[in-house]
């Protein structure tokens, strides 16, 4: 029975509530006034300025997505044939350069060993033939023309000759290998830093840079090859952020301005610039739309691949009005506001139409001249102070 009183206490908080979300503008429209007193003004840092008429560049509104640069999607492959032995990594997962990523058993590294062990027994025996071939050589040009003739002198140096040849042919064979096994085995994206033992076959497979892990394609055990892709990196630290518009506002778009893209967060909203490289020429098939290309830098990771955020793409022509700084203006339910000083400590809430954003300013074309005061900085508060009014005067 003590439940009811409470609930009918409730219901005019609750019906004052609803009428304000429903009527955002009704404190403007009454003439409400808010007052602040210095101590809270000064803790909202308000300022108040006089406006100006200016002009802002056109901008137009879109929805952009975060999507990897195709340049710095990487595709790993091994560098030989075997099993794979462990993935440590998962999809999603940032890495930084050198981190081992998966290991194989690298089956074509045990062949080139084996090639590798007879090239160099090969070029043994070709350094044995050439100091034999050398000696003779030498004690018959010593006994030349008394026991040694000169026919076999000839045949002697040609022997020696032939030696020299070979080693270098031996030679050859084994730099081939031993760059092959340094470099092809041993490379940005593949190491044998992994292997206990010369005879161990363990390959890793490691990451050539700092990224994120896409895909994996591969399991344990599975075969792998020169041919296989094992998984996706994508560097992130530069991404691009693609919007869709219309094919008559693609045609007031142009590549090297500079675009405005919202990025919002517990601290509030960062405006990220970025330099537009690409307008499409031709509309998708399914949406109709023109695709528009941005390249942002992403140093810290904050933007991640598949995220929609709000962008501002710089337009041909400029919209005239009242110039204020984007914290000037406040929004209720679609609903635009700033408050204007009419007295000491007491601040008016004025509707006003925003007809363009750019640069971290507004435009407003109605609800303002030029000349006013208005509240530039800590409207905010004011709003704050504005919406916990009108609650306490309903309840």
């Amino acid at each position: 029975m003590s439940f009811r009183p409470a609930a009918v206490g409730w219901l005019p908080v609750l019906v004052c509530l609803s009428a304000l979300l429903a009527h955002p503008s009704s404190a403007a429209e009454s003439g409400q006034i808010i007052t602040m007193g210095p101590k809270a003004q000064g803790n909202a840092a308000l300022t108040v300025s006089t406006v100006q008429s200016g002009a802002l560049g056109k901008t137009l509104e879109a929805m952009g997505t975060v999507t990897s640069e195709a340049s710095r999607i990487v595709r790993l492959h091994p560098a030989g044939s075997g099993k794979v032995l462990h993935i440590a990594v998962v999809p999603g997962q940032h890495v930084r350069k050198g981190d081992v990523l998966l290991t194989y058993q690298d089956h074509a590294l045990h062949l080139v060993r084996l090639e590798m062990a007879r090239a160099q027994s090969a070029l043994a025996t070709a350094q044995a033939a050439y100091q034999n071939a050398a000696a003779a050589h030498d004690r018959g040009r010593l006994l030349a023309g008394s026991t040694v003739s000169e026919g076999e002198n000839k045949r002697r140096l040609a022997a020696f000759q032939a030696a020299k040849s070979d080693i270098i042919a031996r030679q050859a064979d084994v730099d081939t290998l031993t760059h092959q096994l340094r470099e092809e085995y041993n490379s940005v994206t593949e190491s044998d830093r992994v292997q206990t033992s010369r005879s161990d076959e363990t390959s890793a497979i490691i990451a050539p840079a700092a990224a994120e892990v896409q895909n994996i394609s591969v399991g344990v055990a599975d075969d792998v090859s020169p041919a296989t892709e094992l998984m996706t990196l994508s560097d992130i630290s530069s991404v691009w952020i693609i919007s869709d518009i219309l094919p008559q506002d693609a045609a007031q778009v142009a590549e090297g301005s500079e675009q405005t893209t919202e990025l919002v967060s517990d601290t509030g909203t960062t405006l990220l610039k970025s330099q537009i490289t690409s307008v499409g020429d031709v509309a998708d098939p399914a949406t109709g739309l023109v695709r528009v290309i941005s390249t942002v830098p992403n140093p810290d990771g904050r933007l991640r691949p598949g995220m929609f955020l709000n962008t501002h793409l710089p337009a041909q022509g400029k919209t005239t009005g009242i110039v204020v700084p984007e914290s000037a203006v406040m929004d209720i339910n679609g609903i635009s506001i700033v408050f204007i000083p009419v007295g000491p400590d007491r601040f008016r809430p004025q509707e006003v139409r925003v007809s363009g954003t750019s640069n971290g300013q507004k435009v407003i074309t109605s609800g303002l001249s030029a000349g006013e005061r208005i509240v530039t900085h800590g409207a905010f508060a004011l709003k704050e102070v504005m919406l916990v009014s009108d609650s306490d005067d309903g309840d």
